[in-house]
């Protein structure tokens, strides 16, 4: 499960960061402001996949104009099937 839980973390990292890139241009410091988060926060998520909370999402999510439903779309974890 921890696998499929850091595939989920990866790709909305990589979503808020296609959307950074097309808003922003790479601007990390204005992004940080209009998120009302700390740029390092921004450094730490996109350069080292930091995790992040459901409060920065939202915020992240509302600098970017969209849903934080919309980041998170058709992410699920997926069930095993045991062999029996």
């Amino acid at each position: 499960m921890q696998g499929q839980l850091n595939e989920i973390k990866a790709e909305v990292t990589r979503r808020i960061h296609e959307r950074f890139m097309e808003k922003y241009g790479g601007n990390k410091l204005r992004f940080a402001k209009d998120a009302g988060c700390d740029e390092k926060t921004l450094r730490l998520l996109f350069d080292e996949g930091s995790g992040m909370t459901l409060n920065l999402l939202f915020k992240l999510a509302k600098a970017l104009n969209v849903s934080a439903s919309e980041l998170l779309s058709d992410l699920a974890l997926k069930d095993k099937i045991s062999d029996l």
